[in-house]
């Protein structure tokens, strides 16, 4: 569900976690930065090598950065973050809101021309960050992140509590991290009349979940804390990987964020990317134990 990134003046994030932020989102990246009362934005970029050769060279100004992976809209320069909200004002954005689905354009351009544009037109940039209007912001994304900047500096994370800081930069969510180590694949010994979990032995599967990582459910699911059903393929992003393969949910695509929790690796696929086993089928008349 992307990455957002803040970094203070004078920190510098080294390569290898920004390339691990570009891997885990592919999909355009971006950042700006202000400098003698201007705001410049650099975005478009959809190689890590591309993004890196330009930004090296504004890496130790302050900074807002952005790793797109794609929900709504086309992969294009155009929906590469930041957002311009006037040629001194821009943001990024981490998350999905809700009430915005368009074939060409992402819900945060779309959000930005209904409320921050004609706010922002009427009462100035400034005016966004008023603690009144910030909460009444935070309270329409949900569990999103917003990222704010303008040309003297002035900038302010909308939700920031639902980020976290490490080592005085602030991140949106964990993609950024190393992935922890999962403990061995245990053995599993094949039983009559019940079915194996193929996914404890799909390796691709240990490597890529992450947190931050967009994950569709693979069946409809019925919840039995919320009493709620939860349609096949919907979308929906870790929050946290569990050390007996399986994950916590969370999705912001409604009035508020949802969460699920201990939800099995073999009940989720990675979001776009081929089931590469396939469905569960009995083999030669036997049928084996499903954790």
């Amino acid at each position: 569900m992307c990455i957002a990134i803040y970094k203070p003046e004078d920190k510098v994030i080294d390569r290898e976690t920004l390339e691990r932020c570009y891997n885990s989102n592919p999909d355009g990246a971006g950042y700006m930065f202000h400098k003698n009362d201007k705001l410049y934005i650099r975005k478009g970029f959809f190689a890590f090598n591309s993004f890196w050769n330009s930004y090296k060279r504004d890496q130790k100004k302050e900074c807002v950065i952005h790793f797109r992976i794609k929900t709504h809209g086309q992969i294009n320069k155009d929906n590469c973050h930041p957002y311009m909200v006037n040629d001194k004002f821009a943001f990024v954005h981490n998350g999905i809101i809700s009430g915005y689905n368009d074939p060409s354009k992402s819900d945060t351009w779309l959000f930005n021309e209904d409320v921050i544009q004609p706010f922002v037109n009427k009462w100035g940039n400034l005016g966004l960050f008023e603690d009144p209007v910030k909460k009444l912001i935070e309270s329409r994304i949900g569990y999103s992140k917003l990222i704010f900047m303008d040309n003297e500096g002035n900038t302010r994370i909308f939700n920031e509590d639902k980020g976290n800081w490490d080592d005085g930069v602030w991140y949106s969510n964990g993609s950024y991290r190393k992935p922890t180590p999962l403990p061995p694949t245990p053995t599993i010994v094949p039983t009559y009349n019940k079915y194996y979990d193929y996914s404890q032995s799909w390796q691709y599967k240990k490597q890529k979940m992450a947190e931050g990582e967009l994950v569709s459910l693979s069946w409809g699911h019925y919840d039995q804390d919320t009493k709620r059903s939860y349609a096949r393929n919907s979308i929906w992003e870790i929050v946290k990987v569990n050390r007996d393969y399986t994950v916590d949910l969370m999705s912001d695509d409604g009035d508020v964020a949802e969460f699920l929790y201990n939800i099995k690796f073999s009940s989720i696929e990675l979001y776009e990317e081929a089931d590469p086993v396939g469905s569960y089928e009995p083999i030669g008349g036997w049928t084996y134990d499903k954790l």
